[in-house]
């Protein structure tokens, strides 16, 4: 049996109600973003990255 034994569970009362801030939530002017990109291949070597569309 799981719980026999333990204290009551305490939970925030910000989380419960949706009032909790979360990493994603935060939003700074100038803020930029990343993206990982994995290769389908297993130790491939790169030859070139086509980089024009990321500017």
């Amino acid at each position: 049996m799981r719980g026999v034994g333990l204290g009551k569970r305490k939970e925030d009362p910000r989380l419960i109600t949706g009032e909790a801030k979360y990493l994603d939530d935060v939003k700074i002017p100038g803020m930029t973003y990343a993206a990982i990109l994995r290769s389908p291949y297993a130790h491939a070597k790169i030859k070139s990255i086509k980089t024009d569309k990321a500017a």
